[in-house]
């Protein structure tokens, strides 16, 4: 079982599974990540940055994907603008569960390791953190699910970690159609303070799968969010594993 999913992975849509007429949380949580499961994928992004004067800031990248033996790897380049452009960022999840991180700063011309002291941070300017680039509680194995409310449309999942890292919990509203996270809760350790909301504003079908094509992630404190839009999706297809290293991180070739 996979044991993590990325934030950007929630995007990647796949396999289909029974649905239960009285699903259990846990239940409920294996099928949102069943659905999000891929070999590979391939992802166009713009990021738009948008201050609390309104004023808004777009950012072009393209994120590569690959799971195997249930781990799952990540790579984004920053395409434009030119402030940003071949920045690179690599996320590698290991066998005990773990993820290590790294970013490439062509200013610097060298690949730096993402200390935990800074996984809360801010991942380059964005309401994403560099913990949310790598994973949530959707695992059972992870966290421990509740189901707190159901109505037509959609179930209300309660996560308890059972680690807890940079949340104390999240609250994840779950769309009965498609599985999809409509929104996700972030709350502060003391498990009663809203961080951060994580909304759904578009789905579309890209490459014959549902997608969450807009998300919007909100940052309660400071009003600032930050709007993802996939621009193109492509699942499953054949990816060089030189992609996911730190030589290519540094280096920007196969």
């Amino acid at each position: 079982m996979k044991r993590f999913i990325t934030l950007f992975s929630i995007l990647c849509l796949g396999c289909s599974l029974a649905i239960f007429s009285s699903p259990t949380a846990d239940q409920i949580m294996e099928q949102v990540l069943e659905r999000q499961s891929s070999t590979t994928s391939a992802l166009d992004i713009k990021l738009t940055l948008i201050d609390t004067s309104g004023s808004a800031r777009e950012r072009r990248l393209q994120t590569l994907s690959t799971t195997k033996d249930g781990r799952t790897s990540t790579l984004t380049v920053f395409l434009s603008p030119e402030s940003v452009r071949n920045i690179r960022f690599l996320s590698i999840e290991g066998t005990d569960g773990n993820t290590e991180q790294w970013i490439y700063l062509p200013s610097l011309k060298r690949i730096r390791k993402i200390a935990g002291a800074e996984e809360a941070g801010s991942f380059m300017g964005s309401d994403f953190s560099y913990s949310d680039m790598a994973s949530t509680t959707y695992d059972t194995g992870q966290a421990d699910h509740h189901l707190i409310s159901e109505d037509s449309n959609s179930f209300t999942v309660e996560s308890i970690p059972h680690e807890m890292k940079a949340y104390g919990k999240t609250i994840t509203v779950v769309d009965k159609e498609t599985y999809l996270p409509l929104e996700v809760q972030f709350y502060e350790p003391d498990r009663n303070t809203i961080v951060k909301t994580l909304t759904t504003e578009a789905i579309d079908t890209l490459s014959g799968r549902p997608v969450s094509t807009t998300m919007v992630m909100r940052t309660h404190s400071r009003s600032h969010s930050t709007r993802l839009e996939i621009l193109q999706a492509r699942y499953d297809i054949p990816l060089p594993e030189g992609y996911f290293t730190t030589r290519f991180l540094e280096t920007g070739r196969l």
